[in-house]
């Protein structure tokens, strides 16, 4: 793995992802912060006999986005909410750090086809956008 931290796009990829976070009006139903979070709420549910508690981890989620397709669920949210200019400001803008994503595997530098970079402060978002239109 490449870090970015250093890399000229990292600053635009925190500010892009506020910036999304403020545009896209997503649906956080099912999202917990944390573990500790996530405690407190389950000790205040009402469980009977009846109900099943399951857990569900999506194996290698980050490196399986499709960029593409997940791009264009943000456009479609994001005109729901915003000006197609303030859109399409923002997808170009996506696309262009989405595509910012490395990785060294036997000292060569590879570029994958789709998925985002474990580590960058947009791929949370990305993700989340990704699994509520599954």
């Amino acid at each position: 793995m490449i870090s970015n931290i250093h890399a000229p796009s990292y600053k635009a990829t925190k500010r892009l992802n506020k910036i999304l976070q403020q545009h896209l009006n997503l649906d956080n139903h099912y999202t917990v912060v944390n573990s500790t979070t996530l405690a407190q709420d389950l000790t205040r549910l009402n469980i009977n006999c009846k109900h099943r508690l399951i857990t569900l981890d999506i194996k290698d989620l980050y490196v399986n986005i499709p960029i593409a397709e997940t791009i264009d669920t943000i456009t479609t949210q994001s005109l729901k909410h915003n000006n197609p200019e303030t859109t399409t400001q923002i997808c170009t803008l996506l696309g262009v750090i989405l595509q910012q994503n490395y990785f060294i595997f036997q000292e060569q530098i590879y570029q994958p086809d789709k998925g985002v970079a474990m580590g960058s402060p947009i791929s949370g978002t990305i993700a989340e956008v990704f699994l509520q239109h599954l």
